[in-house]
């Protein structure tokens, strides 16, 4: 873990304010852009201890498709994680500004993009962290139009036999079993990896105008417009892989790449 040498920072612009005085800021440090996480030490303990969890497994990873972890530091009031700057923002304002223009994404596209999800995803897998807010905010777009995930607080490093039930998340991209209070595992980050593909497709949400309502209606798998949007039938059975609302009956990620090839 590499203490940060924060003396040439020049604040550029403050990103986003939160709660209890933190901050994201995007700072110049020498010749280049970097985003800035601050928490002050007076903090609640979940928030402080959610930076601190972002700054544990960050610091251990190291891939492509995951936002580059770049030191930390303190100052007298607060702890500080330093990271790689995206510079195009996030998934999620890149499909809002989709559906305002009605430009749909090609299949070529889509598929790329699901790719770099899905790449990044099955590295944390690999090493035992369950990402479990895995959504279009916190997927983040390069200048060369690539995808990072990032947004790591609530994330989980898993241990044998380790049991989860702990509700954490935004709800509209939780896993049934998580939002029931179920045991889950890593299939949890597949179902809203199943979400974003079909925001991908369709620029909106499967779910979000029946969300909280009927309750009781039977479940479907959330079918795309293959044929008016010019997509493979194939698209429609990779959504049916991640969107199944019983975990047994949802294909492994590890399953789905393998099937679909799609990192080769």
């Amino acid at each position: 873990m590499d203490q940060f040498n924060n003396s040439p920072l020049n604040l550029c612009v403050v990103l986003a304010e939160g709660c209890f005085g933190s901050s994201v800021g995007l700072y110049r440090y020498h010749d280049q852009l970097i985003v800035i996480k601050s928490i002050p030490f007076n903090s609640p303990d979940y928030a402080y201890t959610a930076v601190l969890k972002e700054h544990t497994i960050l610091s251990q990873l190291c891939h492509p498709r995951i936002i580059q972890y770049r030191g930390y530091y303190q100052t007298t009031t607060s702890w500080n994680i330093v990271l790689e700057y995206a510079e195009r923002g996030n998934l999620a304002t890149f499909l809002e500004r989709r559906l305002s223009e009605g430009v749909f994404l090609n299949q070529h596209t889509v598929m790329a993009k699901f790719g770099d999800i899905a790449d990044g995803l099955v590295y944390l897998h690999q090493r035992n962290v369950i990402h479990r807010d895995l959504k279009p905010a916190n997927v983040l777009i390069c200048i060369d139009n690539r995808l990072k995930l990032a947004d790591f607080g609530i994330s989980k490093i898993m241990h044998e036999d380790d049991l989860n039930r702990t509700i954490v998340g935004t709800p509209l991209y939780m896993a049934p079993e998580v939002a029931r209070g179920k045991d889950y595992d890593y299939k949890s980050d597949v179902w809203a990896l199943g979400i974003i593909f079909y925001e991908l497709c369709m620029l909106e949400h499967p779910f979000v105008d029946r969300f909280g309502k009927r309750r009781n209606q039977k479940f479907s798998v959330p079918q795309l417009d293959c044929k008016r949007l010019g997509y493979s039938s194939a698209l429609q059975i990779l959504c049916d892989m991640m969107i199944q609302k019983d975990p047994t009956k949802r294909w492994t990620l590890e399953s789905i790449l393998t099937k679909f090839r799609i990192l080769e």
